[in-house]
């Protein structure tokens, strides 16, 4: 026979046996170099997923399992596969046309309405074969559901006695195979043998078939082309969109918490508050009457919000079709089963949509980025990432290290305060702390005596009442549990996803280790990251050698720079070097007082500790329940007093459960006292360090007893906050006054963050190309006046915070 039928065994990988026939053995000099070409009766060039989705049944919602199929195999000989066509192309086409006359002479003797199946052809072996993967339902022409639990005997080869002789029936597959092969062979050679006879047609015919070919290639090209585009357009502006609705979401979520520049029309005084602190009582107005900074606030809350709305509108307006095109790209390529082509990206547009999704913390799309900027550095679309590039990585490297140094921190200050810190629980801003005091509170026995009638009113009025009655008191204290577990969740959140961020990054500076070896090459954001984090955490090696950089940073300006360009505008005979002797100095001033402030805010904290170490509480988790508590030393503690045997029997007689937590409290307040005075340690490193550089603009007296400068102090809009806070909570009335004093002195000073500051300075040629060319506007990093609560809004971007601050400042 010249063609052999037969069933396979059960067989096929874990992934089923549609992924076996497509990938099982592949011969790399013959056949596909990843996936061989699926077919059925209807269709070419399926994928594993689209041929498994043509065989399942009803609303399945998995693949086909390998008991649900036939493994069936059709095998041909070299010489009849030869003799198919000239080349490989024209061979498999002719065998698809076979397998499909088999499975159709079967279906007709099943009376079968149709059969589900995928095909392949193998090329791994001498003689060339089709898998076949058959569906066991089907329908019959009567619409009545059947399962073929075995190929029928007629359609194999099998023997029959006729005429007292055994006789071989190749049967209904190899019968159908072989007519449909002898029908193409003879086609195929009548062909052959007319172009033989007209050699003029037959390279007319020939001429024909490649400008055909060609044109055919061509649109494919052009078409591919198109998709690729028209999914970049689409991916920057779903980028665009998402970029400003979490801009709105931050402002209307969070706009409560903003701090302002406003002016106070009855005092006169100018000062930074927020919705937040106003209703505090942080002006010392009325609680009742909207305040004139209230005013002031609101309003432009609502200019920002209208203007992020019309933003958002005009892109929407613009992108609409744009992502509508993208979507059906995506929804066809999904539909075939197939591999969405790669963006035709540029580099400088891959490099700001992967800053932006690093920014936002968008790990899945960075990656997924990542991906498509490897496919284009390999066809060579794009180059490869320079030496500068990689630099810039590992700023951000040091930077995402250093934040998650700070979300560690932030955690461990949370659990440590868990139990003092207020959040907003219905229409009160309270902390666990704050209720337990009004509970026990005996000075307002009135009050008492009404919450005690109202309860046992409500429960006489209702005949039945559960036993575990609410109070209100619970219901505010469950309140503030969730409230607090909410903020809990979000550091961890936020946390997990800086440290994915540092993986991702990782793997990007391993690919190439030789580039990376250089120092880190820091945007003046970055610098102004690394001063407030370096600060947060009292790093003081950290925050020295980028003070040093923020200088050198600042000399290097040339007459290129705005800076002097603004210097130019404002007086054509100022100097460029004093003007930059002047900002140096009064940062590194600034610098002084501010790490003053944190040194004697480090003291203090240590201070307090020291004197209530006994009643502060932590909380403490039950092993058991998975409950909280909140207990402190003087609560678990033995007592004190009496002789020394009675304190030996308390100590004998202790159980064990609360020997065990007695420990674990006093182990907390060790490690807490002991990190404390870490933190005043460090605190005073970095005050010598900032002390130092600004000694160099100090003139000291004869004996060295004082210190004259003639330089103002330059602070920024953190720093002010910080020394505010610093004035309104210091029990030091001289330092109050003093920090007061300092604070007035500055009021004059327009607010500038440091990246403003520092952006003065940059050179022209130190600013990447990508952020001088033209890219779509909303894929620019706004500047923290433009976009106030861009980042998490629980807390200020980096470059605006202080420590002990929360809100955002414009």
């Amino acid at each position: 026979m010249r063609v052999v039928a037969s069933v396979q065994a059960k067989r096929g990988s874990s992934r089923g046996l549609v992924h076996y026939i497509a990938h099982s053995k592949l011969d790399a000099e013959r056949e596909p170099e990843n996936v061989r070409e699926l077919f059925n009766a209807f269709a070419d060039s399926m994928s594993v997923t689209s041929s498994n989705n043509s065989m399942r049944i009803g609303i399945a919602k998995g693949r086909p399992s390998n008991d649900e199929l036939h493994h069936l195999v059709l095998s041909f000989r070299p010489d009849d596969y030869r003799k198919l066509g000239k080349g490989e192309k024209q061979r498999g086409h002719c065998l698809k046309e076979v397998t499909r006359e088999a499975m159709k002479r079967l279906k007709t003797a099943l009376s079968a309405d149709r059969l589900s199946w995928a095909a392949a052809l193998h090329l791994n072996t001498n003689n060339p074969h089709v898998h076949i993967a058959l569906q066991k339902q089907y329908f019959t022409t009567d619409l009545e559901r059947e399962t073929l639990t075995k190929i029928p005997r007629e359609a194999l080869p099998h023997f029959e006695v006729r005429g007292r002789e055994k006789v071989l029936i190749p049967g209904i597959l190899i019968e159908a195979a072989t007519e449909k092969m002898d029908h193409l062979i003879d086609r195929n050679l009548q062909q052959t043998q007319a172009r033989e006879k007209d050699p003029i047609s037959r390279e007319s015919i020939s001429a024909l078939q490649i400008v055909s070919e060609r044109e055919r290639d061509n649109k494919a090209r052009q078409k591919l082309t198109d998709e690729r585009d028209t999914l970049r357009r689409g991916i920057i502006a779903e980028y665009e969109l998402r970029r400003i609705e979490s801009r709105i979401t931050a402002l209307t979520d969070h706009g409560d918490k903003m701090r302002f520049l406003v002016s106070d029309s009855v005092s006169g005084r100018k000062g930074r508050f927020s919705l937040r602190d106003l209703e505090q009582g942080g002006t010392g107005a009325e609680p009742d009457a909207m305040t004139s900074p209230e005013r002031q606030i609101r309003t432009i809350l609502l200019k920002m919000l209208g203007k992020e709305e019309a933003e958002k509108e005009r892109i929407q307006s613009n992108a609409r079709d744009t992502i509508r095109e993208a979507d059906r790209v995506r929804s066809r390529y999904r539909k075939m089963g197939r591999k969405l082509p790669v963006p035709s990206f540029t580099k400088d547009e891959l490099d700001k949509l992967q800053e932006y999704c690093m920014d936002a913390a968008d790990i899945r799309r960075s990656s997924y980025l990542e991906g498509v900027r490897s496919e284009l550095e390999r066809s060579r679309e794009i180059e490869p990432r320079s030496r500068d590039d990689l630099r810039r990585i590992a700023a951000q490297k040091t930077i995402s290290d250093l934040t998650i140094k700070r979300l560690e921190k932030d955690r461990y200050e949370f659990d440590d305060r868990r139990y003092y810190r207020p959040v907003d629980a219905g229409d009160r801003h309270v902390s666990l702390a704050q209720l337990d005091r009004e509970e026990r509170d005996p000075r307002n026995p009135i009050r008492s005596l009404f919450e005690n009638l109202k309860n046992m009113a409500s429960r006489s009025s209702e005949k039945e009442r559960d036993s575990t009655q609410i109070t209100d008191s619970d219901r505010l204290r469950n309140s503030i549990v969730r409230a607090l577990d909410e903020q809990k969740t979000g550091i961890e959140k936020e946390l997990k996803a800086e440290r994915n961020k540092t993986k991702v990054i990782e793997k990007i500076l391993k690919a190439d280790p030789e580039k990376t070896a250089e120092e880190p090459l820091y945007s003046t954001e970055q610098l102004a990251d690394i001063d407030a984090l370096s600060l947060r955490l009292k790093q003081s090696p950290v925050y020295e050698k980028n003070w040093d950089k923020q200088r050198t940073l600042i000399e290097s300006a040339t007459s290129n720079s705005p800076a002097a360009r603004k210097l130019l505008r404002s007086s054509a005979e100022a100097s460029l070097s004093d003007h930059k002797t002047n900002i140096i100095a009064g940062r590194a001033l600034a610098r002084e007082i501010v790490a003053k402030a944190e040194f004697k805010r480090a003291k203090d904290g240590l201070k307090t500790f020291t004197e209530s170490k006994r009643f502060h509480k932590f909380a403490i988790a039950d092993k058991d329940t998975g409950s909280v508590e909140f207990v402190c030393l003087h609560d678990v503690d033995l007592p004190s007093r009496g002789s020394l045997l009675d304190r030996a029997l308390d100590e004998i007689f202790e159980g064990k459960q609360h020997r065990s937590l007695r420990r674990t409290v006093t182990s907390l307040v060790k490690d807490k006292e002991q990190g404390l005075k870490q933190e005043v340690a460090a605190a005073k490193d970095i005050m010598a360090s900032a002390s130092q550089n600004a000694s160099e603009f100090k003139q000291f007296s004869f004996f060295g007893l004082a210190s004259e400068t003639s330089y103002q102090p330059i602070f920024t809009s953190s720093e002010i906050r910080l020394l505010e806070s610093r004035a309104a909570n210091t029990r030091d009335l001289k330092e109050a006054a003093r920090l007061r004093a300092v604070l007035e002195s500055a009021s004059d000073q327009p607010a500038r963050s440091l990246k403003q500051i520092l952006r003065d300075f940059e050179n022209p040629e130190m600013i990447p190309a990508r952020e001088k060319e033209h890219i779509p506007a909303t894929l620019e990093k706004a500047s923290p006046a433009e976009t106030p609560a861009f980042n998490d809004p629980t807390r200020e971007p980096q470059e605006r915070r202080g420590p002990g601050n929360q809100g955002h400042s414009r």
